[in-house]
Formats: C-alpha cells, structure tokens, sequence
C-alpha cells in the first residue's frame, strides 16, 4: 500500500506538473471541439531520462521532467506537420552500374506559424521509465479541408519503419521518420517497375498515428501515408 500510495502521489504531482508547464506556451484552440474529423488526437512518449553521455543528457536540468516535456514539445510538431502539412521528397535510388549513390530528402509541404501553439497535452502518466501523454491538435477550416482532400482524393496508401540510434535523440527519430518514409516510397517503386528509376519526386501526408518504439538500442518508427506521384524520371528520358 505504501508504494501505491507513492506512486499515486506522483503521478498527481506529474499531471499538475505538466499540464503547468506546457499550459505556458500551448493555446487552447479557438475551434469547435465537436468535430469528430477537424481534430487530431493520439498519444505520445518521451524517456524520463536523456541517454547517457549525449548532448541532450549535458544539457538536461535539475528538473526531473524538464527533459522529457522538451523532447515531446519537438517530437510532436513535426509528426503533426506530416499529418497536417504534408512533406514534399526527392528520392534517387543507388544504381550501382551507373554508380549512383542514393539521395532522399523531404520537407514540408508548406508551414503553419501557430502549429506549435495549437497543440495540447492532457492527461499525462508514467510508464516503463516514460512519460505518456495525450495530444490534441484541433485542425482550422482550411486545414481540415485540406486533409479531407487528401483523404478523398484516392491516393494511394503506403506504409514504412526505419530506425535511428539512441544516442541521437530527437535526431534519431527524425532520421527513422526519413528512413520509413524512404522505405515506404522504395518499396512502391519496386512495385511498379522492374527497372530502377533516376528520380522520383512527390508529396504524402501521414495518414495515422505514429508508431514509436525501441528495439535493440534503436528507435523504430513505423508510419502510414497517403502517397502522390509528381514525376518518375527514367534513365532513358534523363
């Protein structure tokens, strides 16, 4: 009973804790909270601790929650820039005969000045040496309209994981972000030709909650999107 009774105190103390703090820079959104598609909720995680020997470890605080509401004040926005934005890529697959190495980045479609503001965090608790959260992101008129087309335009839906390395931190998950995205393009291309194209060039938006976890002393991501073709470019055409 008396270890209950400690953890039930922490979490008390956690939940006001964090609802304080993130209260300091998040604004409740001024849209209606009735519509069952205008808003974007899930939950999401953060260690408790930064790894040790970093640079985010160095640069963490007394505050024992101070490193892990960072890291979900930067994880979050950019997961719900792909799921509200939309990223733009460029992906050339390695070519060995040709001695092409391959080259993929991505970049949001376009960008949103109050993203960061309009995101909520509730209902905070600890798990597994984590701290787990709510996330609410109540999308505009024109955000939502925008997402709606995406989802009724008949895009084609693919899927990917990547992994990045602990000791990266955010960098780590953004770089699996970048590897799912990569993989899930990849392997539509492979799909649709035997022969490896020069360039590929397109636009997804998430389309689900991310997946985040830890495997093997990596971070795992797996992400689902809605996939627009802009322009293939064949070797023979380049």
């Amino acid at each position: 009973m008396e270890g209950l009774e400690k953890y039930l105190s922490k979490r008390v103390i956690l939940s006001n804790l964090l609802l304080f703090l993130l209260s300091l820079t998040c604004i409740t959104p001024v849209f209606p909270q009735s519509s069952s598609t205008g808003k974007i909720r899930f939950s999401m995680w953060a260690p408790l601790e930064a790894y040790p020997g970093t640079k985010e470890a160095a640069l963490a605080d007394d505050n024992v929650f101070s490193y892990p509401i960072s890291r979900l004040k930067t994880t979050v926005p950019f997961f719900i820039e792909g799921m509200v934005c939309g990223w733009e890529f460029t992906y050339t697959p390695s070519d060995n005969t040709r001695n092409v190495s391959e080259y993929f980045e991505f970049a949001p479609l376009y960008s949103i000045s109050s993203l960061k503001q309009t995101i909520t965090y509730k209902e905070p608790w600890i798990q597994d040496n984590r701290l787990y959260c709510w996330v609410e992101y109540q999308c505009s008129p024109q955000v939502n309209a925008w997402r709606n087309a995406w989802q009724t335009s008949g895009y084609r839906k693919i899927s990917g994981n990547g992994i990045g390395l602990l000791t990266d931190g955010f960098d780590g998950i953004k770089f699996a972000a970048q590897e799912a995205l990569k993989t899930a393009v990849r392997d539509y291309a492979r799909g649709i030709t035997k022969n490896k194209p020069r360039k590929i060039t397109g636009e997804v938006m998430i389309s689900n909650a991310p997946v985040i976890g830890i495997k093997s002393g990596r971070y795992t991501v797996s992400l689902d999107f809605y996939l627009n073709i802009n322009n293939i470019i064949w070797y023979n055409t380049y």
